[in-house]
């Protein structure tokens, strides 16, 4: 095992750039880490990165190294998974990246009846707004909200996220009801973007369809904020209703335009590397949320 543990240090921080970064995801000192990688070099009489102040690098023998190690783990992965079903258990560390407002407010109260239906699982749960490849950045699963692009990944699609618009009260007062979605040009709209030019609201009600070119004082990669500024009366936002739901049943938001809903609708997709054998505690946690998310979805918008 302690080969292992040195071979999964050499892979992690590979993927991740650092000794510290992998100590991070292993949940353990950057000592640990440069003790393991030495114990490595030690065995193979060669060193296996080049280090300086800023960053590491693998070296040819590291390289290959590396190589060796990526297969050595996954099939010490699948023997533990194989020797696990023989039992009839799900058991074993879990890594899963998740987004973070979603994280908070709708997987973190569902986690604790998967984590007693499986109590040998030992999950690890990660929150960032990056689309990241979960083999990359060494996490079985990543959850995300989205269009998906074109991917190697393995993709499941657990349930709708549908996004509506909403504004303050005091804001409505103030500037008006929009009472179509053309009207919303003339309105302060705050966007879930990169960049505050050329957005595109894309708007449905059954069969009919608006794009809407917005404008307004600000935009950001986080919906808290934009969802928290709204309620301030800074102007209209296009959201998911879960991160408005409690802003919406204490009164300080209220829908707009609340037949036209974001269209095409973007959904949340469990991904993970695409393997001949899907660990069997990520497809535990999948089978799980698979069944346990569109109702606590349901129930997070009033």
């Amino acid at each position: 095992m302690a080969q292992l543990d040195a071979l999964q240090a050499l892979v992690l921080s590979k993927q991740l750039g650092s000794f510290a970064a992998a100590a991070r995801a292993l949940g353990v000192t950057r000592s640990q880490i440069s003790k393991l990688i030495a114990s490595l070099e030690a065995d193979y009489g060669t060193a296996l990165f080049v280090r300086s102040t800023r960053a590491i690098a693998l070296t040819g023998a590291g390289a290959t190294l590396h190589d060796y190690a990526v297969d050595l783990l996954a099939i010490s992965a699948e023997a533990r998974e194989a020797m696990a079903a023989l039992r009839g258990t799900v058991a074993g560390p879990l890594r899963v990246n998740a987004p973070m407002s979603f994280g908070k407010l709708v997987l973190a109260p569902l986690l604790p009846q998967f984590l007693a239906q499986h109590p040998k699982v030992e999950l690890r749960v990660e929150l960032n707004d990056r689309l990241i490849d979960p083999f990359e950045h060494g996490f079985d699963l990543t959850l995300r909200i989205a269009q998906l692009p074109d991917s190697s990944l393995a993709a499941r699609r657990m349930c709708a996220v549908p996004r509506a618009i909403y504004a303050a009260p005091g804001y409505l007062q103030a500037h008006g009801v929009p009472d179509s979605p053309k009207a919303l040009k003339t309105h302060r709209c705050l966007n879930y973007a990169h960049a505050n030019t050329g957005h595109v609201w894309h708007l449905g009600k059954g069969r009919e369809k608006a794009n809407v070119a917005v404008g307004g004082p600000l935009c950001s990669n986080n919906g808290d904020l934009l969802v928290e500024a709204a309620v301030a009366g800074a102007g209209l936002i296009l959201q998911p209703g879960f991160l408005a739901a409690r802003h919406i049943a204490a009164g300080r938001l209220v829908p707009v335009l609340p037949q036209w809903q974001e269209f095409p609708e973007i959904s949340l997709y469990a991904l993970y590397p695409a393997t001949r054998r899907v660990p069997t505690t990520v497809r535990a946690l999948v089978d799980y949320l698979v069944t346990a998310l569109p109702p606590a979805m349901t129930a997070a918008v009033p």
